[in-house]
């Protein structure tokens, strides 16, 4: 039997629990958290002085810190890559949205918003030249 159509029949036998993990670890839509839960809120009338915090703190840190948050930033920024490269995956029906297909998109949720919390204290520390 070839590697590939090892890889596929594993695919297919995990397959079959994936939807019953999906509801029994996962935390549904409305409830989960979104990175605006973490961040000064820029309607809110402490934002500058939020932003302020947030500045005088990063100030304190070292430089080792910085580079291990630019460089998770750098791997964040590549999440369409891996969400590509695993819907190309043999197994996973992107069209039939499968259990596989589904799985992956609320892994690509999940991290997006890692991305998008990084992104944004990055950003508002002062810290970091984001080009």
């Amino acid at each position: 039997m070839s590697l590939k159509n090892i890889r596929l029949e594993v695919m297919q036998f995990l397959e079959k629990d994936i939807d019953t993990l999906i509801e029994k670890y996962l935390i549904p839509i409305d409830k989960i958290w979104q990175p605006s839960d973490f961040l000064p809120d820029s309607e809110g009338e402490q934002f500058f002085d939020e932003v302020t915090e947030i500045r005088e703190l990063a100030k304190e840190l070292p430089y080792d810190f910085w580079v291990v948050l630019v460089g998770d930033m750098i791997t964040e920024e590549a999440l369409p890559t891996y969400e590509s490269w695993l819907m190309d995956v043999e197994g996973v029906d992107q069209v039939g949205r499968n259990p596989w297909g589904k799985w992956i998109r609320q892994w690509t949720s999940e991290e997006n918003r890692h991305g998008d919390l990084l992104n944004k204290y990055l950003y508002l520390s002062g810290r970091v030249n984001m080009k």
